[in-house]
């Protein structure tokens, strides 16, 4: 078992199925939902009602037990339901209730922000609160324009930001996140994400950046399209967590941290999902030494037990004016603060991040055997504990097969794996102190997904 998890985890069993989801107890609690929710809310992540959680498990309401590879979207990062994490948030709620941390100001937001800063690069000096990682974000885009008086924002296809209406005019993961909204948020310009896979663009020039994706920023976007003085500067996700589990190359960082640094652009890193250890650092970042301007925190930053958002900032970013209206009334309630300090403790004292080491190395192993084992699968790419499968229908055209990746899902599904399957990949995103032997017991499963999905004639 897992060198991290409390001892009375070491008993869980899981996958335990019952019945095929979704069961009639299942059923029953969906459809009281959809008959009067909004529909969007029913097309849920699997065809089940969650009666509890409990380390990198999920029990359904028919006694289902499931490997969690969701893990909350990435929001519960050290196994769910974990007392060393409830128990100071609940202190917190019988000390303080509720308080805007706007208004009347706790230790624990000085706390929180120190520690934060202090495990962030020497780029960022200063701090600001959120409720969540869409608030962060949408912060940083007020706080870039106001600090540089530019009006226009880069960001990249592929990327997820959120789903209000000016992150995801931000994000471009897929067009239906944004549909009837780009046309109402201007000020924002994308370009292809640095896909090793993906990009079409597939060589740095001769005597360019080195990089493919900023040599087209600069001899085609910039000379065609943009002015550099109007743009504020760049958010990207230093991997793309929604959007496949993807890393750039190593020579994209360079390259773009020579380009903002020329026309005066801020760097902006959206470390929501990537931050708190999945990428196998405490920030993505550190993977290749950058150094933003500004860092969005959220989701795992609460430990799986309160929502909290971060933006992290330097001088220049967050330090030379006070007039910008951040944050919202829930923002950094002390009951969140003592949970994020919580889990920052909780990184300090035990190996999590060697942990998701082993984890990356196992996933790369496994996920190599299926890529060699079915020719629909196209890419396969593990950072950290972002694991993704790409399922192609032909290698030479790399054509997306969304219907075989839904039925792979909807497979594991079925042997009691839940995962991701997202508008590109299929993403496995499992606790960061799963065991070992739990992630490779969900790799069997995989394997005998893709295969039942392919001898299906329907896919």
């Amino acid at each position: 078992m897992s060198p991290l998890a409390p001892s009375e985890w070491h008993s869980i069993e899981a996958p335990v199925m019952r019945t095929e989801p979704p069961g009639p107890r299942s059923r029953e609690i969906l459809e009281r939902i959809g008959r009067r929710a909004y529909p969007g809310l029913a097309e849920g992540l699997a065809p089940l009602a969650v009666a509890s959680k409990r380390a990198w498990t999920v029990t359904d309401a028919d006694d289902n037990v499931y490997l969690d590879l969701a893990s909350a979207s990435a929001s519960v990062p050290l196994g769910a339901c974990r007392e060393e994490l409830i128990a100071p948030a609940v202190e917190a709620l019988h000390r303080f209730g509720n308080e805007d941390s706007h208004a009347l100001a706790s230790e624990l937001t000085a706390e929180l922000g120190e520690r934060l800063l202090a495990i962030a690069p020497p780029s960022v000096s200063r701090f600001d609160i959120a409720l969540n990682g869409t608030e962060a974000v949408e912060i940083a885009i007020k706080i870039m324009r106001r600090a540089t008086g530019r009006p226009v924002v880069l960001a990249f296809h592929g990327a997820y930001h959120g789903e209000s209406t000016v992150t995801a005019a931000l994000g471009a993961e897929h067009a239906e996140i944004s549909r009837g909204l780009r046309g109402l948020v201007p000020g924002f310009v994308h370009v292809p994400y640095p896909h090793p896979y993906r990009s079409p663009l597939r060589d740095a020039r001769p005597g360019g950046s080195g990089d493919p994706t900023v040599d087209y920023l600069r001899d085609h976007v910039l000379f065609h399209a943009l002015d550099p003085s109007e743009v504020a500067g760049v958010v990207i996700e230093p991997v793309l967590g929604s959007g496949g589990c993807v890393a750039p190359p190593d020579p994209f960082w360079p390259a773009l941290g020579d380009l903002c640094a020329e026309h005066g652009w801020l760097l902006c890193a959206d470390e929501v999902k990537t931050g708190m250890g999945r990428s196998g650092r405490m920030l993505a970042i550190e993977r290749w030494g950058v150094e933003p301007d500004l860092i969005c925190l959220g989701k795992a930053l609460g430990g799986g037990v309160m929502p909290i958002g971060a933006l992290l900032g330097s001088e220049r970013a967050l330090g030379g004016f006070d007039d910008v209206p951040t944050g919202s009334t829930w923002s950094w309630l002390p009951a969140a603060c003592a949970a994020a300090l919580a889990t920052l403790d909780l990184y300090a004292r035990e190996p999590v991040l060697e942990h998701v080491a082993e984890l990356e190395r196992l996933a790369s192993g496994r996920l190599d055997e299926l890529r060699d084992r079915f020719e629909a699968i196209g890419d396969v790419r593990a950072v950290g504990c972002f694991l993704a499968v790409e399922f192609v229908r032909d290698h030479e055209t790399r054509e997306r097969w969304p219907e075989l990746q839904d039925a792979v899902a909807a497979g594991m599904c079925r042997r009691g794996v839940i995962a991701d399957s997202s508008t590109t990949s299929l993403n496995l995103q499992p606790s960061l102190v799963m065991p070992a032997e739990a992630l490779d017991r969900a790799f069997d499963i995989v394997g005998e997904s893709i295969a039942d999905a392919l001898a299906r004639p329907s896919t």
